[in-house]
């Protein structure tokens, strides 16, 4: 923190420093001193519902959720009055709550249980009659209001971080509280017993933008919302948490993977399911449902072995797919070089080459923008938002509600959940293949700096008075600019003037720089893969098809060798933020590894004890990295790529019109819902113009490869588009595909 945006304060006699306009439970917690707090959300707005983290700052009553830090300040949190009546807001929340601990979800890590304890409640003075509530079934939700205590963290969380605002309180019902109360008890405890006495949650108008990830019944401090594939399997305390990072995109966010022995007959060890720090860290439905629960058992097979060996002897290429650690591409690389082959990755191929021309024209490897610095004014363009990363989604979502910034999205498909995100989320229909247009009216308005000979190359690429207008609106007085470059750009066919012109706005503009790689270790493979265009010949496949696969989805046959999942895995990632993050197995795995294959080919002196080890080529120890959040939010996950300076080119092209795509059009999108992996997600105007009905086949020829796929219909997509999953690269190039569409 620079000094000028410093005050120093005593919290219960602790000299402390804190950032000017933080909260004083931010600066508490930051400052590992406790203060009770149910309803606070880290990275939400505050709510007050539920008073347990009044304080006396300065001699008066306040609240640390919303009370800002000042200079000086004097800050008491555990007077005999606030204990007082913390205990009979505790008191409160106790009333007609039942007493369920013994097969309740929450038991053992219900923050209600410890807040009672901690406010030492043996005894209840209040009493109400209590009001017949059943629970609900939202599809992956389980919602009890018998536990519920209205604490509103579900309804702000969904508001603030997820964007999709699906949830909102509704009247409980039932007896009004007695008068005689509120001259008897505390003005915080009546006021959150009303509070509570009348509200329950509920489906919002948006409730059918759910996106269903989860992050409800995560925040919840009760065992009031929960998630139905856990509910009733496990007590808390029974499972082995193992921190680690997601691998179902290129985000790899912070989650913990919760494990325990399948049963008494079965010694293999089962995910039961998915947490994460929610403080600090969000996860969306991929994340946290699209796991594997179960470890195969997968011995080791010594003739398969030799058989992988041999092909790979004679291979003149290995295919791989993004679902990869740092650690593996180097052994990979170590494969090429002895053994002469080419190694293909197309989607990270793609991401590479772009990632060059960006650097060349903005002087700098890699580009400077985060999800963890997002700014707010925020411009996003060839990224489809609710697929690419649901965590930058959030990221903006919390820029928009909680920073009070401005978005822009410029993509072709409509997007229910963009448009509804926020009144300051401005939604721009782009026509396909216009992104070098939109680029160009961007440098044009924001570029001040840009160099006449660059300028003179996008002469006449301007937004129009009506937007310029809006856009100018939602631009001014912000400080931080964010500009998000979306996989449309990266096989663009005209990726490279796309790349260069993202590297000047980078270079001449207030923007920083954000690229969203389609995969999960796409940008691994792009910064550490010694990768080539294309190979003809023998390929092996790794995780990917080939004459010979080696996979970890449980290939069988003369010509597969079964290999471990990254759930199974130690090593590295290199995430969107250029971070690179650890992930640690989750499931053991008793077969072979890449590395074994390369110890069977390379010298004794050259083998791999253990493949972390490799890590240390990436700049540290596997064993020295960190995999946490510290109090204050600080991630301390891994270690940030260096950014280092190159010799940077001014060089861009005039916009070139793409030809429009012909007949149905088809976007390969990141599937976030592994239920709806394997269909053709389109929208209602989609189906009604290729006479296509939801839950019936549909015959589906793209690139020359033809698919019989079940039809779904998606609530999301606007326009006649469709979309696939393609989290297996199976097809290569650009998103936008021209599909040939007939009933199955």
């Amino acid at each position: 923190m620079a000094d000028e945006s410093v005050v120093t304060l005593t919290i219960d006699d602790r000299t402390v420093r804190a950032k000017e306009g933080e909260t004083i439970l931010a600066a508490a917690r930051a400052n590992n001193i406790y203060i009770p707090a149910i309803c606070c959300l880290t990275r939400c707005s505050p709510t007050l519902a539920c008073r347990l983290c009044m304080v006396d700052a300065d001699g008066k009553r306040a609240y640390s959720c919303n009370a800002k830090v000042k200079e000086g300040m004097v800050v008491k949190t555990n007077g005999d009055d606030l204990k007082a009546d913390r205990r009979a807001i505790m008191e409160v929340y106790a009333i007609n709550h039942p007493l369920q601990c013994g097969v309740c979800d929450k038991s053992g890590e219900c923050e209600l249980q410890d807040n009672a304890l901690f406010q030492e409640v043996g005894s209840q003075r209040y009493a109400i009659k209590d009001t017949d509530k059943k629970p609900l079934d939202w599809g992956r939700l389980r919602y009890d209001p018998a536990l519920c205590i209205a604490c509103e963290r579900c309804v702000t969380v969904c508001k603030d971080m997820v964007g999709v605002a699906a949830l909102a309180t509704t009247p409980r019902g039932g007896d009004a509280i007695d008068e005689k109360y509120k001259e008897s008890m505390s003005k915080d405890a009546y006021t959150i017993w009303n509070r509570m006495n009348k509200s329950l949650i509920a489906k919002s108008p948006k409730g059918d933008n759910c996106t269903e990830c989860g992050e409800c019944a995560a925040v919840c401090p009760t065992g009031a919302m929960t998630t139905s594939d856990f509910q009733y399997k496990s007590n808390a305390w029974e499972l082995k948490r193992v921190p680690s990072s997601c691998v179902c995109c290129p985000s790899a966010c912070h989650l913990i993977y919760e494990v325990k022995q399948g049963g008494i007959d079965d010694p293999s060890e089962t995910i039961y399911r998915v947490t994460n720090d929610f403080h600090f860290q969000s996860l969306c439905g991929a994340g946290r449902f699209g796991f594997d629960a179960r470890a195969r058992n997968v011995k080791k097979d010594a003739a398969a072995f030799e058989r992988a060996v041999s092909a790979l002897k004679k291979a003149k290429a290995i295919r791989f797919s993004s679902a990869i650690t740092n650690e593996e591409i180097l052994i990979l690389n170590r494969l090429k070089k002895r053994l002469g082959l080419k190694l293909i990755n197309d989607s990270a191929y793609a991401l590479s080459r772009f990632i060059k021309a960006f650097s060349a024209s903005r002087g700098k490897t890699l580009y400077d923008g985060s999800t963890a610095t997002i700014g707010d004014f925020i411009v996003s363009i060839g990224a489809r938002l609710s697929n690419d990363s649901p965590q930058l989604r959030a990221a903006i979502n919390n820029a928009l509600v909680v920073k009070k910034g401005a978005a822009i999205d410029f993509h072709p498909i409509g997007d229910t959940i963009v448009d509804t995100m926020h009144k300051n989320m401005l939604v721009m229909r782009s026509e396909i293949g216009e992104e070098e247009a939109v680029l160009a009216k961007i440098l044009n308005r924001f570029a001040d700096r840009l160099p006449k000979k660059l300028k003179a190359a996008i002469d006449g690429f301007v937004f129009s008075e009506a937007e310029l207008e809006q856009i100018d609106k939602l631009a001014e007085n912000k400080s931080g600019w964010t500009l998000i470059g979306g996989g449309d750009l990266f096989d663009h066919p005209r990726w490279e003037n796309l790349a260069r012109m993202l590297g000047a706005l980078e270079k001449y503009s207030p923007f920083k720089v954000l690229l969203v790689p389609r995969f999960t270790s796409d940008l691994s493979a792009a910064l550490n893969a010694d990768l080539d265009e294309s190979a003809e010949g023998y390929a092996i496949g790794y995780n990917a098809e080939g004459d010979f696969v080696l996979s970890a989805s449980g290939a069988t046959g003369e010509n597969a060798l079964d290999m471990p999942s990254l759930l199974q895995q130690e090593g590295t990632i290199v995430n969107i933020d250029r971070r690179v993050a650890p992930i640690y197995p989750a499931l053991g795995y008793d077969g072979y590894a890449l590395a074994h294959l390369y110890n069977a080919i390379a010298p004794d002196d050259e083998a791999i004890e253990r493949t972390a080890d490799l890590t240390a080529q990436l700049g540290a120890s596997f064993d020295s990295l960190e995999n946490e959040f510290g109090a204050n939010g600080e991630e301390r996950r891994g270690f940030l790529l260096e950014s280092k300076e190159v010799k940077s080119t001014d060089a861009l092209e005039a916009p070139v019109k793409v030809a429009p795509i012909k007949g149905a059009i088809v976007y390969l999108a990141r599937a976030i819902d592994e239920r709806r992996a394997d269909k053709l997600l389109a929208s209602a105007a989609f189906l009604e113009r290729f006479g296509l009905k939801s839950g019936k086949k549909a015959k589906v020829t793209i690139d020359g490869v033809r698919l019989e796929i079940e039809v779904e219909q998606d609530k999301y997509i606007q326009g006649e588009f469709a979309f696939i999953a393609d989290g297996a690269g199976a097809f290569n190039g650009w998103r936008f595909k021209s599909a040939s569409i007939a009933k199955g």
